[in-house]
């Protein structure tokens, strides 16, 4: 009798454990939408910092701008937040995924800015048309006198 009582408060207590104290919002998102929102709420931030004035002149605000992505509001992404982070095992993969993506755009972008550009590659190819029909022009005309 002693063995059985043991057995069912151990299967009780493991059991208790494992259940969550924090309930599962009702605008739940997935690991990959709250990674992507966790993403996009960054870029928002570092767009912020770096230009703030650019984030003034679009038409709508970064908050409208993530409230209407998910389809969600402020209320439902702060417990999805207190919701994984109940999850720390979960929550760190999220939070190490979006800062390993943040790198590799940060990456791309300094490989793309300090690639040198070649003199054939230009930026307005129309001018480059217009200098050549320019040199055309004067070639000719030394030739002529």
């Amino acid at each position: 009798m002693k063995k059985l009582l043991f057995i069912i408060t151990l299967a009780l207590s493991i059991t208790s454990c494992k259940k969550n104290i924090v309930p599962k919002p009702d605008h739940f998102l997935d690991a990959k939408q709250m990674e992507q929102l966790l993403y996009d709420l960054a870029l928002l931030e570092s767009i912020k910092n770096y230009d703030a004035q650019y984030l003034d002149s679009l038409q709508g605000t970064p908050q409208e701008y993530i409230y209407n992505k998910y389809g969600t509001d402020s209320i439902a992404i702060a417990q999805n937040m207190i919701y994984y982070a109940s999850f720390p095992k979960v929550y760190d993969q999220i939070v190490h995924n979006v800062d390993t993506r943040l790198k590799e755009q940060r990456d791309s972008l300094q490989a793309i800015q300090n690639r040198p550009t070649p003199k054939s590659e230009s930026k307005h190819p129309e001018l480059d048309q217009i200098d050549k029909v320019d040199q055309i022009n004067n070639t000719d005309s030394l030739s002529i006198q």
